[in-house]
């Protein structure tokens, strides 16, 4: 099935402006870019700006240092779609400026991709847009275990002029047909399964930064490396670090892998943890990582590993966009979400 475009090509042709609202995680990215590149290439003279909608957004001012630098606006400020990114919305104070400062762009058209069903993003919307300007949105399909939030949801809906849909997955579908079928809503540009396949360019400072990181590591420069991630947001999908690290021990215990190199992926504020533990255990080639300085160390150092294993976070997806094997560890509750380059992927179901 392919949907029809609601924004007419003649309205598009005779926009200079679009802002999008969205919610942003880097999983959810690495194939929603896949729609703003293709209304870039389709539309180049509309200036796309994007603003970014903080589900963490706090009075809390501990903790306004990490969601000012969240690693994505490292991605999104230099991939070359975007005109400007509303980016300061981490904080009550803040958020009420970025509205009044994109309501004074006069917007001609404002597009909400409000996916939090407990938000009224489509408030916020009008809010930017005026009376003049042509607001739409997305609208969500009632659920029953979702009763509440359609509640919440549904006075906000009758302010949108314009409404768009999700596709229904069946069985066996990837969340890369649902962003596919915003793509032909919105641009009118159907993505052959090709163009749904994630990508990253990764400046050259961060692909030799990392590549010389991992050279002063490695014993031996012709032994394979082996990423393993064992995080997720989710505690549910998370391994305990104590299984990363058998597994490393397991793998060391392969002839064949004696030699290799294995990258054990944390956080930041568990790498001095890490390091002892994999001290304790006298794992050998053995080391923590963290991406610390900028959001492309992370797909550099993905690239430049022989064989990714991670439990089911953005990095099976960010792997693909890198072209490296991996092997994703999945709950069978979401199989929407598996990596979606087939030739590269395995997957292990619990």
């Amino acid at each position: 099935m392919t949907y029809k475009q609601i924004l007419s090509h003649n309205l598009l042709q005779k926009t200079d402006r679009v802002l999008f609202l969205i919610h942003l995680a880097i999983g959810d990215y690495t194939y929603m870019q896949n729609m703003f590149r293709a209304f870039h290439q389709k539309y180049p003279h509309i200036k796309i700006d994007l603003f970014i909608l903080e589900n963490r957004c706090t009075s809390d001012e501990s903790k306004w240092p990490a969601l000012e630098n969240y690693v994505i606006y490292d991605w999104l400020e230099t991939c070359g779609f975007y005109h400007k990114i509303y980016r300061r919305n981490y904080a009550p104070q803040f958020l009420e400026e970025s509205i009044l400062e994109a309501h004074q762009e006069k917007y001609p058209i404002v597009i909400t991709l409000g996916t939090l069903q407990d938000e009224q993003t489509e408030i916020l919307g009008r809010r930017i847009v005026g009376d003049k300007g042509l607001l739409v949105g997305l609208k969500i399909d009632l659920k029953w275990y979702r009763f509440k939030h359609h509640l919440i949801k549904r006075p906000s809906w009758k302010v949108l002029d314009l409404v768009f849909y999700s596709k229904h997955l069946k069985k066996g579908e990837h969340i890369s047909a649902v962003y596919n079928s915003w793509t032909e809503q919105l641009a009118g540009v159907t993505l052959s399964e090709e163009e749904r396949l994630p990508f990253v360019d990764i400046p050259e400072k961060w692909f030799n930064s990392t590549k010389k990181y991992l050279q002063d590591l490695k014993v031996n420069q012709s032994s394979p490396t082996i990423f393993i991630n064992y995080l997720a947001k989710d505690p549910k999908r998370s391994w305990k670090v104590e299984q990363a690290i058998e597994l490393v021990q397991l793998l060391q215990q392969k002839s064949s892998l004696k030699k290799a190199t294995f990258i054990i992926n944390t956080l930041p504020e568990l790498i001095r943890s890490l390091e002892e533990q994999v001290k304790d255990c006298n794992l050998a080639n053995t080391f923590a990582y963290s991406a610390t300085d900028n959001f492309y160390q992370l797909p550099a150092m993905l690239k430049l590993s022989n064989l990714i294993i991670s439990v089911e976070t953005s990095i099976i997806h960010l792997d693909n966009a890198v072209k490296t094997p991996v092997i994703a560890l999945m709950r069978q509750k979401t199989p929407q979400w598996v990596p979606l380059d087939k030739s590269i992927s395995t997957v292990i179901w619990v």
